[in-house]
C-alpha cells in the first residue's frame, strides 16, 4: 500500500509539474510560488488517503490483502481522476467538481468532444501519459497480488499520524499569504459534500460590498435600494412620461466567433453576406465580450445582467436563488415572451427558461432534429402566430440557434455537402457560419416585412466564441472563447447605423432594453445602458471563468489565470481599428488607452470582487422581486 500510494504521488507531482512549472509563460518565481502549495496540498491529500488505508490494515489485519487491493484500484482510479482534473480545468477552465458533473450529465463531460479532441490535438502528451498510466497500473496490479497477509500488521499510531499529518499539510497552504491554486479534486468533492466551500471574504462585509459597489457605480441619478440586496438600485426618475412598448426579437447565435465576422474583424472573405447586410444598418458592438463562458452561464448573464459565480454553474447550483431577468420584467409589462431553441436541458438552461418565459418551443423534447433551419421555420411560425392573435401584446422573441455548436458539423439539411476533417476546424466552423447565416437571413427578412417592422427592435449576438485551435485551447476568458458580437437595429435609442468600440458584454443587455422600454422600475443589472451614460468611467467589461478572469477597460485587458492567481497580466485590448487583436507588452497598452498601469485593478482586486459577488449569490442577496412591487413608478402609470 505503501508502495502503490508513492506511485500514486509520484504520478499527480508529474501532472502539477507539467501545469504549474512547464505551461505558464511566467517568471520561475511566480510558478513556483504556486507549484509549491500545489504540490503540499496534493501530497497532503494523498497522504491522508493512503493513510487510511493503513489505519484499516492496522484494525483488520486479517483482511489486509483485500485492503491491498482495494487501496491500489482506488489509487489508480484517483490516478485518472486527478489527471483528468488537470487536463480538464487546462482545457475547459472547469476543474472536475460535483457541479460540472451535475452541470453536464455526469461522465459526460469527460466524453465529450470539448474534452477529447484537444487531447486528439496534443496526442504525443496524451499517449505518454497512458502509458505511464498503465504502467504504474500492472506494477501496483502485482503488489496487491503479491500482498502478505501474514506480515506485519502497520502501526496503527504511525497510521493515523499520516492522515493527520496530510490533512494539516493540505489545511496549512490556505493561510499562505499569497492566492494559491484550486484543492485537488479530491478536497474539491470532500469540501461541497460537508458544506464547507463556501466562499469566505478576506475583509469585513461591509468594506468588500463598498469596494464592489465602487467597480460597478450607479447610473446618473440613480441611488442604492439598500443594504440587503446590496447591488439593487433605484433608477432615476426620468423615463416613464411617454412609455413605448416596442417588439423585441433576440436571435443568439451559437459560437459566434468575431474573428470570423469581417464586419467586426475585418480581414478573409466573408462567409456571413446576410449578417453584413444587417450591419450595414444596425449598430454594431465591435469589442462585444460574453461574460461567461460555455453556453449556461452565458444566457444567465444575458438575462439576468449577472456575471458567473467563481466556481460553480449558478444555473446548476442556485436554481433557487432570485435574479433579475429581462423576460420576467417584460411578462410583467403585458408582452408576450416566446422562446425557440433546442435542447436547452442539455445544461440545465430549462430549469430557467420556463420560469422566465410564458412559451418554451425545445425542439430536440419535441423530437424535431435540432438544425438552425428548423429552429428558424419554428421561430417564424411562432412570430406568426402572436401576430394572428386578436389582442396582440407587444412581443419579446427570444431564439438561440445551434447548427454552430463544436464541433462544427454541418447538417444533413444544408443544400451542400460537408467539408473532410482534413479541411481543418476553422474551415469547418466557416462553412456551418455560412449555413448559420443563411437561416438567420431567413428570420431576419421575415422580421422586417411583418407590419410593426417600423417599431420593432432585432437583437443579434452570440453567446460566447469558441476554439478552431484546438492544441491553443484555455481555461482563461480570451478572444477566441469570448469576443463575439452585438448588432442591434430598430428603435429610438439605437439610431442609425453606427459601429461602437467602447466594451460592452450580455449584462449590459438588460439595462439598454429597460431603457427602450421606459421601465425605470429597481434592477439589480451589473452593466449599463449601452446608449445612455456609463455608470463608471470608462466602461469595463468582466469575464469570469473557472480558469480565470478577464477585465477590460479603456484599452486593455487584465488577466487573471486560475493557476496563477498571485499575478495579473496585462494586454492589449480590443480595438476596432485592429483587423486581428493581439497582446501587446505592458508600455504600448497604457500608450494605446492612456490611462496608467496603476489605475488597474490587481489579481488581489479581481479576485476580491469575485468573492463579493459570489458570497451575495450563495446568501440570495443579489434580487427581491417584491423591489419591483414596491415601487410607486411602475411601468404604464
Amino acid at each position: 500500500m505503501v508502495g502503490a500510494g508513492l506511485a500514486l504521488i509520484a504520478f499527480r507531482a508529474a501532472g502539477l509539474f507539467h501545469r504549474y512549472i512547464l505551461q505558464p509563460e511566467v517568471s520561475l518565481s511566480r510558478r513556483l510560488l504556486l507549484f509549491v502549495p500545489a504540490l503540499t496540498a496534493h501530497i497532503g491529500v494523498l497522504t491522508a488517503i493512503v493513510g487510511t488505508f493503513l489505519v484499516a490494515s492496522a484494525l483488520l489485519p486479517r483482511r489486509r490483502r483485500p485492503i491491498a487491493v482495494a487501496a491500489c484500484a482506488t489509487y489508480a482510479v484517483l490516478m485518472i481522476a486527478g489527471q483528468a482534473d488537470l487536463t480538464v480545468s487546462s482545457i475547459t477552465g472547469a476543474p472536475l467538481t460535483p457541479t460540472v458533473f451535475r452541470t453536464f450529465r455526469g461522465l459526460q463531460v469527460v466524453k465529450s468532444n470539448e474534452f477529447l479532441e484537444p487531447l486528439r490535438a496534443n496526442w504525443r502528451v496524451t499517449l505518454l501519459g497512458l502509458l505511464a498510466f498503465a504502467a504504474l497500473v500492472l506494477w501496483m496490479a502485482r503488489l496487491a497480488l503479491a500482498a502478505d497477509r501474514h506480515g506485519d500488521r502497520p502501526p496503527l499510531g504511525g497510521s493515523a499520524a499520516l492522515v493527520g499529518g496530510g490533512i494539516l499539510a493540505a489545511w496549512l497552504v490556505n493561510v499562505a499569504p499569497w492566492l494559491v491554486p484550486p484543492p485537488p479534486i479530491e478536497a474539491a468533492f470532500a469540501r461541497e459534500y460537508l458544506g464547507l466551500d463556501k466562499t469566505s471574504l478576506d475583509r469585513p462585509e461591509r468594506e468588500a460590498i463598498a469596494d464592489l459597489r465602487a467597480l460597478v457605480g450607479l447610473p446618473p441619478g440613480a441611488h442604492w435600494a439598500g443594504d440587503d440586496y446590496p447591488l439593487a438600485y433605484v433608477p432615476a426618475q426620468a423615463r416613464m412620461s411617454s412609455p413605448r412598448h416596442p417588439d423585441i426579437v433576440v436571435v443568439m447565435m451559437e459560437s459566434l466567433r468575431a474573428e470570423d465576422l469581417s464586419f467586426v474583424a475585418g480581414g478573409s472573405a466573408s462567409v456571413t453576406p446576410n449578417l453584413d447586410k444587417f450591419a450595414s444598418h444596425s449598430v454594431v458592438f465591435t469589442s462585444y465580450l460574453s461574460n461567461a463562458f460555455p453556453s449556461a452561464p452565458s444566457v444567465l448573464s444575458f438575462h439576468a445582467s449577472a456575471w458567473p459565480h467563481r466556481r460553480k454553474e449558478i444555473i446548476t447550483d442556485f436554481s433557487t436563488t432570485r435574479f433579475d431577468s429581462l423576460p420576467e420584467r417584460l411578462r410583467d409589462l403585458g408582452y408576450d415572451t416566446i422562446y425557440v431553441g433546442a435542447d436547452p436541458h442539455f445544461d440545465n438552461q430549462d430549469r430557467w427558461l420556463r420560469r422566465w418565459y410564458a412559451g418554451v418551443s425545445d425542439l430536440v423534447a419535441s423530437g424535431t432534429a435540432a438544425t438552425d433551419r428548423n429552429i428558424v421555420s419554428r421561430a417564424i411560425d411562432e412570430i406568426r402566430r402572436h401576430d394572428a392573435a386578436p389582442a396582440t401584446k407587444p412581443l419579446f422573441a427570444f431564439i438561440s440557434t445551434y447548427s454552430t455548436h463544436y464541433p462544427f458539423r454541418l447538417p444533413a439539411d444544408a443544400p451542400e455537402p460537408e467539408l473532410p476533417e482534413s479541411a481543418g476546424l476553422a474551415a469547418r466552423y466557416r462553412q456551418v457560419l455560412r449555413y448559420a447565416d443563411a437561416q438567420v437571413g431567413t428570420l431576419l427578412t421575415m422580421i422586417g416585412e411583418r407590419s410593426r417592422s417600423r417599431d420593432t427592435v432585432t437583437m443579434v449576438v452570440g453567446d460566447h466564441s469558441f476554439y478552431t485551435n484546438l492544441r491553443k485551447t484555455s481555461g482563461l476568458p480570451e478572444n477566441d472563447n469570448e469576443w463575439t458580437a452585438l448588432l442591434i437595429n430598430g428603435g429610438d435609442r439605437a439610431g442609425p447605423a453606427l459601429r461602437i468600440a467602447t466594451p460592452a458584454s450580455h449584462v449590459d443587455v438588460l439595462p439598454t432594453i429597460l431603457a427602450m422600454v421606459g421601465d425605470d422600475r429597481p434592477t439589480a443589472a451589473v452593466g449599463s445602458d449601452l446608449f445612455g451614460a456609463p455608470r463608471s468611467s470608462p466602461r469595463s467589461v468582466l469575464a469570469i471563468r473557472p480558469g480565470g478572469v478577464r477585465f477590460d477597460r479603456g484599452g486593455y485587458s487584465v488577466f487573471v489565470d486560475a493557476r496563477m492567481p498571485n499575478g495579473e497580466e496585462i494586454r492589449r485590448g480590443l480595438h476596432a481599428a485592429d483587423s486581428t487583436p493581439s497582446a501587446a507588452d505592458s508600455a504600448s497598452a497604457e500608450s494605446a488607452s492612456g490611462i496608467p498601469h496603476s489605475a488597474l485593478p490587481t489579481a488581489a482586486q479581481l479576485v476580491g470582487w469575485i468573492n463579493t459577488w459570489s458570497y451575495l449569490v450563495e446568501h440570495d442577496r443579489i434580487w427581491d422581486p417584491a423591489l419591483l412591487r414596491k415601487s410607486i413608478r411602475a411601468a404604464g402609470q
